[in-house]
């Protein structure tokens, strides 16, 4: 392959495997994997730790006023495993895949303001190095320019077993029935929102996941990218 684009996005709903392919393929490529929804649980386990009467929503202005005072307080890492978060020395990794910080993230995810703080964010880091791109609107908001876009979909049964799977591993308790509404919901609230929609970027490839393995998706991508930049 010739030189790769500097920025490959990788978006879809929740379960279609993006973390796990962004994570494979930003090691193949010694590339750095950017996940915007790190971000938002980030936001939302702030705002869940420090000002948990703001949730539900409702006064947008105080919400960014927190977050920007506790931003500082952060510290964000990206490398070929995902993005390191922090708060004051204590790494959040755990927390941020709470069933907490899930229900609520599309909540916090649909408001502008915060929205628009979390892109910059994500496009400092991206000035530094090769990186893999992976959320709902990363080739379609984020990073529009990009010429290496992709959209990964599957089966929401699919998509809900995957992430029972992931529950359990962490021990968290859940029915799959659970699981697939708390999908369905989060679908809902993702496509139907005003601000950046979940949507297929334009100019992206598609891939179904249903019934391909990571490995398989991975090597989708890489001869994309192969037919692409030969």
């Amino acid at each position: 392959m010739s030189v790769l684009p500097k920025i490959i996005t990788i978006d879809g709903p929740a379960g279609a495997g993006k973390t796990t392919v962004a994570r494979m393929l930003a090691q193949k490529l010694k590339y750095a994997i950017l996940e915007s929804g790190s971000i938002y649980r980030t936001f939302t386990w702030l705002l869940l730790s420090k000002k948990r009467e703001l949730l539900p929503l409702r006064n947008e202005a105080k919400i960014l006023e927190v977050l920007k005072e506790e931003i500082p307080k952060l510290d964000i890492k990206a490398d070929s495993q995902g993005l390191k978060v922090s708060y004051q020395g204590t790494d959040l990794t755990q927390e941020l895949r709470e069933p907490e910080v899930e229900a609520h993230v599309s909540e916090v995810a649909a408001l502008p303001s915060v929205r628009k703080l979390a892109n910059e964010i994500l496009q400092r880091i991206a000035e530094n190095r090769p990186i893999v791109a992976e959320g709902r609107d990363m080739g379609s908001v984020v990073f529009p320019k990009t010429k290496a876009k992709f959209f990964l979909t599957a089966d929401p049964r699919i998509r809900a077993e995957r992430r029972y799977l992931e529950w359990q591993a962490k021990g968290l308790v859940a029915s799959k029935e659970e699981v697939l509404s708390k999908i369905k919901e989060r679908d809902h609230k993702d496509s139907s929102r005003t601000e950046a929609p979940l949507t297929v970027p334009e100019g992206a490839i598609v891939i179904d996941t249903t019934t391909l393995s990571p490995e398989e998706v991975v090597n989708r991508i890489l001869e994309a990218l192969k037919s692409s930049h030969p």
